[in-house]
């Protein structure tokens, strides 16, 4: 038995599929991330504007067959391909960015409103932020998409002792930052004050309402969370405004 559904849906993964057709993985806030048959994608004449590209928001209809993970794709009408995102090398780099943590935390069936509705605010954020605030935005959204995840780094007290003292060091491995007392000196990394400072206001503020902070603090915060992201998902970034330096020293300030 098959039944139609009728979403929103952005375009994050494509296959080519015989001669004229595409199996492309859609992110919708009513399925997840949901994988359909686009039969006839590169024929001049078709019922989806076009071939499917990806970071293109569009409505569509498609139908599901029970007991099968790959639907079949029967319409698209495109709502947006978020064009400032094609005229700028860095916010392009930035929305791949995006686009690779999608992927990499949201199989098949899972996602939902949530998940979409935080992917599809962080593109459209990227035409309009200032340059100098792309890599800040990015922070911000790696943050709220590991606390959707039920994998935010614990940043407000010691992940051993429970105590808010003085922080020495921040270890992915047991989740967040660890104090002085508990932390053996050759364990995670050493904690920068000013990015902790950071990595806790992007946490609990709006990104509008937080201030552009020294590049130093930046680098420092992208570093630790790339470490919490390459520890719990197995993923290093390694293209895009946040691309590590892996030889900085974390210092404590």
């Amino acid at each position: 038995m098959s039944r139609r559904v009728t979403t929103t849906a952005i375009a994050i993964q494509r296959f080519p599929y015989g001669e004229t057709s595409q199996i492309v993985h859609f992110l919708t806030p009513d399925l997840g991330r949901v994988g359909v048959l686009v039969r006839g994608a590169f024929r001049p004449k078709n019922s989806y504007q076009g071939p499917i590209d990806l970071l293109v928001r569009g409505r569509i209809a498609l139908s599901m067959l029970e007991h099968r993970e790959l639907g079949l794709l029967l319409s698209r009408e495109v709502e947006t391909a978020y064009p400032a995102l094609r005229r700028s090398l860095g916010r392009f780099r930035a929305a791949r960015h995006l686009l690779e943590a999608i992927e990499r935390t949201t199989p098949v069936g899972h996602g939902g409103e949530e998940v979409f509705r935080l992917f599809d605010r962080g593109l459209r954020a990227l035409e309009t932020v200032p340059p100098e605030r792309v890599a800040l935005l990015v922070l911000s959204y790696d943050l709220r998409l590991l606390r959707t995840l039920g994998l935010s780094p614990e940043l407000g007290r010691c992940v051993r002792c429970g105590e808010e003292k003085k922080f020495s060091r921040f270890s992915a491995a047991e989740g967040g930052i660890l104090c002085r007392d508990c932390a053996r000196a050759d364990e995670g990394v050493r904690l920068s004050k000013q990015a902790w400072e950071l990595l806790r206001l992007l946490d609990a503020t709006p990104l509008r309402e937080v201030a552009l902070p020294p590049k130093a603090a930046l680098n420092h915060a992208r570093n630790l969370l790339f470490s919490h992201l390459a520890y719990h998902l197995d993923w290093m970034p390694q293209d895009g405004p946040l691309r590590p330096r892996r030889s900085r020293v974390l210092r404590h300030a």
